[in-house]
């Protein structure tokens, strides 16, 4: 009889995972300051020479596409901020799916019942749920747009989700952006149809279940944070489910680690493997991204950053993001970890500027073409120049 797995722990010696915050290094440990965040914050910004805002929901057109922001922090309460941006109300969007996914899981809803843990290369706001030949029951995974709004079909009362939001990221007057929220509402058809798919495919047990769904999955992606509450947020997955300020426990931690494997493998959609190889090497890359321009990216046992600025690629994550993480992954990460040498790094960086600034020009083009004004998108007329030829 082949023996199970506890067993086998047990007599091997089970080193189980325990986040200790009393050991994990300290930014000054890991030799971070204040000045080395400022320099990435100008390195990132000088590098972010094109983007779009996030144009398929109406307000975001609104923001100021210039602002920048970077917070980073410990797991003893230790943090830098900075940025001119780092006081800005974020429109959170896709960052709220790790989330929605914990609140689906601390509410008892079993992992299989949201969605599978499969990424593609589907871009974020599409499934194969969306095929009905396929006779999928649920989404792929959970932080696409239909995984998240199976999470969301496991909130019964948004103030319940809102209030555990607050206590996540520290913030008791953590708030829904109510013009984002009807923005969005109104015009993301896409998005309906992914949550009558899944009434269609028995996820959810009749109409009105999709729709309270879809409207709370809406609700959730349109609450205001700026970096420090994201930050905030963020610590809480880094420790294991405890709040850095004062060690309350706020979720289990099976459930922290379903999560943080979802950001590994789908974090930055179809850009997730090929981010993850620039910004850690080796190192699984768990971070999650949203078109309101915020990034987060967690380091389990260490530390977490995030960054803002709303100007997005082709695939909508932050340009601004994306340069910013490749220093801070290297700053944040503890010694040891296997990363492309520099002289590979800087080629494939160069490569990696190349294809995304052209593809991203090319919908800059096609802005142009239809009369976008120019506040909407920043253009590198180089590249603009390169693919014209």
């Amino acid at each position: 009889m082949i023996m199970d797995v506890k067993e086998l722990l047990n007599r091997i010696g089970n080193s189980s995972y325990s986040c200790n915050n009393n050991k994990a290094p300290t930014l000054q440990e890991l030799r971070i300051t204040e000045q080395k965040i400022r320099l990435v914050n100008k390195w990132s910004r000088e590098m972010s020479t094109y983007g779009i805002l996030g144009l398929y929901i109406p307000e975001l057109r609104n923001v100021n596409k210039d602002l920048t922001a970077i917070a980073i922090g410990d797991l003893h309460g230790n943090r830098f901020v900075v940025g001119d941006g780092s006081t800005i109300k974020a429109s959170v969007q896709s960052v709220i799916k790790p989330f929605l996914y914990l609140y689906a899981l601390e509410k008892g809803a079993p992992a299989e019942k949201i969605a599978g843990m499969e990424a593609t290369a589907m871009s974020f706001n599409t499934d194969r749920i969306l095929r009905p030949e396929l006779d999928l029951k649920v989404p792929e995974h959970p932080l696409n747009n239909a995984g998240a709004i199976s999470s969301a079909g496991e909130i019964n009362d948004f103030d319940n989700f809102l209030g555990f939001m607050r206590r996540l990221t520290g913030n008791s007057r953590l708030a829904v952006l109510e013009k984002v929220f009807q923005s969005e509402f109104k015009t993301n058809n896409n998005n309906r149809a992914m949550a009558n798919r899944l009434v269609a495919s028995g996820r959810f047990k009749n109409s009105k279940a999709g729709d309270i769904a879809y409207t709370n999955y809406t609700k959730a992606c349109s609450l205001g944070m700026n970096v420090s509450d994201a930050l905030n947020a963020s610590l809480v997955l880094a420790s294991g489910g405890i709040v850095v300020h004062n060690k309350k426990k706020l979720a289990n931690l099976n459930n922290i680690v379903r999560v943080l494997s979802a950001m590994n493998t789908f974090g930055l959609y179809e850009q997730s493997g090929k981010m993850a190889l620039l910004v850690s090497g080796a190192r699984a890359n768990t971070s999650k991204s949203g078109v309101g321009g915020l990034i987060m990216n967690v380091n389990p046992g260490v530390g977490a950053f995030v960054t803002y600025s709303p100007l997005l690629n082709s695939e909508g994550n932050s340009v601004y993001g994306l340069y910013a993480m490749i220093p801070l992954n290297n700053l944040l990460a503890l010694p040891g970890g296997m990363r492309l040498d520099v002289k590979e790094l800087s080629k494939l960086l160069g490569d990696y500027t190349k294809e995304e600034g052209i593809k991203t020009h090319h919908k800059i083009a096609s802005l142009i073409e239809k009369g976008e004004s120019s506040r909407v998108f920043r253009m590198n007329k180089r590249l603009m120049n390169s693919f014209k030829k």
